[in-house]
């Protein structure tokens, strides 16, 4: 007996081969599927811990702890758009009162489903309506995230903040970056910046030093304070696209930047999976910035 053709198969079958073919499309497409609360303006679910509990928010929901983003402008082509945004608080109304952590009262990332074209903006809150330019030079999927603390809201070392996010998409040709495989070093202009344990993979929910030196002609970099931190860095899981925000820890009692150039973060991961990173620092008065690709297994 010879097989049906496809075209043959009842409605629900040929449904159901769509839907494969979209699980199976790659992990691409998964990454950036929001867990948002569409137009009901209910807040989502907090989700549960992970052993990283200080970073547990990922900004993959529109709506977290009570607080819920409503987009006002997204881009939409490539170039240059006024982005712009409200965050509305757990009275339904358009919040704000911040706490001002790391120099800035709203810490906002940009990032592209294959973790290229990066940026950390800071919008500015007028009328109720944070503002800031984005600039997008290829098409493709993307998702703001914007990390903030409401006013009042404590911890030590510092309050754990709120993210939520926002997905928007460029249309037109695309040049897709396939995330790197991991690397030891990586430079910025005259600077090299080099992770001291090489390649090494870090294991899930274990709690280790992340260490990155950074040198100049082979001498320790002369490090400035970038947004009251000695670095940045921004962790985004490859499999979901979810964000981890962090800074290394003081260097010197006195608060002032390490004098070996080395700056030291102690991440923990509750899932195993690549991460991407990028790092930013400053030296003589210019920010830098890197990416490396991290394995946890």
């Amino acid at each position: 007996m010879s097989e049906k053709p496809a075209t043959s198969l009842p409605p629900y079958a040929r449904l159901a081969l769509a839907v494969a073919a979209v699980v199976t499309a790659g992990s691409l497409t998964y990454a950036f599927q929001s867990r948002g609360t569409g137009d009901t303006g209910a807040a989502a679910p907090r989700p549960t811990p992970s052993p990283s509990a200080r970073y547990n928010t990922d900004g993959l929901s529109d709506a977290y702890d009570g607080f819920v983003m409503r987009p006002v402008t997204l881009p939409s082509r490539r170039g240059t758009t006024m982005t712009a945004f409200r965050l509305l608080g757990p009275a339904g109304t358009p919040h704000a009162e911040f706490e001002t952590v790391h120099a800035k009262p709203l810490h906002l990332f940009v990032i592209r489903d294959d973790f290229s074209h990066y940026q950390h903006l800071h919008p500015t809150l007028s009328g109720g309506v944070w503002r800031t330019p984005v600039t997008i030079t290829d098409g493709g999927q993307y998702r703001l995230y914007a990390e903030f603390v409401p006013k009042g809201r404590t911890g030590v070392p510092l309050p754990d903040p709120t993210v939520t996010g926002l997905p928007f998409a460029i249309y037109g040709p695309t040049t897709p970056d396939p995330v790197p495989a991991p690397v030891p070093a990586q430079t910025s202009g005259t600077l090299t910046v080099t992770r001291a344990d090489g390649v090494a993979n870090l294991i899930v929910g274990q709690q280790r030093a992340l260490q990155f030196k950074i040198t100049e002609n082979g001498q320790p970099a002369r490090l400035e304070k970038y947004l009251d931190a000695d670095a940045h860095l921004a962790v985004f899981e490859v499999r979901t696209g979810r964000l981890q925000h962090m800074h290394p820890l003081p260097a010197n009692a006195n608060g002032a930047p390490p004098a070996d150039g080395v700056v030291s973060f102690h991440p923990q991961f509750a899932e195993r999976g690549d991460q991407r990173l990028y790092l930013q620092f400053q030296v003589a008065g210019k920010v830098h910035q890197v990416a490396f690709t991290l394995m946890v297994t």
